[in-house]
């Protein structure tokens, strides 16, 4: 949408047979010195960790500006965006056992500074005049008119402390055992292949059966009382890349258990005797 509005042109970095981006393409970019440069902390398709420490040190040595979509990475693993470096980083509240409607922009204050407000309304006017220019307040206040979402961000601050209660260490430790495990067991479905597996990985996987639909699948194991997604995952170019229609993902949180686990395996195996 942006692209078609302002005339920018966007330049891709593909994906390693892993699902990890491919490093040297990327550098390959860098070197075209990029305006702004836009990855996922963790790929909400293949699971994929990158390294984005070392992705906004290179772009930043290109004269890029960093936006880090973290909706991925913030309730599972710990962020420490000063030692990450980047400009902005973006996350989603009810993906952090929040409330829906609601989220979070991190931002270098010279960047915010020197942005425009991008609505009017209540709270973000310094001052009005008709005889000289209209001034906005500072940020956060000028990217915020009208009135807020008083009870989502008291709920969402609610969550965060609650996972921060619990710590995004023990958090990590436990999907990252859930993932493992859940690679061996699924694994022992036959024709059941899983996409991707970087090194660095989170709590998600995706997968397909030989023989099955992605929807079926997912249809008959939501009647089996089992939650998963089908479909593109908000990722089309990614699937057609893959030459598949889609994939079923199973994704961990911190509730999650390995018995759950061992429901999934079995539900999978009822299901595709079902529809074979």
């Amino acid at each position: 949408i942006l692209s078609d509005e302002i005339g920018f042109k966007i330049e891709v970095v593909e994906l390693l047979s892993d699902g990890s981006l491919d490093m040297s393409q990327f550098r390959d970019k860098m070197a075209l010195s990029p305006d702004l440069v836009c990855f996922t902390h963790v790929s909400n398709t293949l699971g994929t960790i990158n390294d984005v420490k070392n992705l906004t040190s290179l772009a930043k040595a290109a004269g890029a500006i960093v936006l880090i979509d973290g909706a991925q990475s913030a309730p599972h693993i710990k962020v420490d965006l000063l030692d990450i470096g980047c400009d902005f980083f973006v996350a989603s509240g009810h993906k952090m056992y929040g409330p829906t409607g609601i989220g979070f922009l991190y931002g270098k204050l010279d960047l915010l500074e020197s942005m425009p407000p991008w609505k009017g309304g209540g709270e973000m006017i310094s001052s009005v005049s008709f005889e000289e220019r209209t001034t906005f307040n500072v940020p956060p206040y000028k990217f915020e008119a009208g009135t807020p979402h008083i009870s989502g961000a008291i709920a969402f601050g609610a969550a965060i402390n609650w996972l921060n209660k619990v710590g995004m260490e023990a958090i990590t430790m436990h999907e990252h055992a859930l993932t493992r495990y859940a690679h061996t067991e699924l694994l022992k479905t036959p024709g059941l292949k899983i996409y991707g597996n970087a090194k660095e990985k989170a709590g998600v996987v995706s997968f397909l059966v030989e023989g099955t639909h992605p929807s079926d699948l997912g249809t008959l194991l939501d009647q089996l009382g089992i939650a998963v997604r089908t479909g593109h995952h908000c990722t089309e170019p990614l699937m057609t890349k893959l030459g598949i229609p889609g994939t079923v993902r199973a994704s961990f949180a911190a509730y999650t258990t390995f018995a759950e686990i061992d429901v999934l395996t079995a539900g999978i195996s009822r299901a595709v005797k079902m529809l074979n």
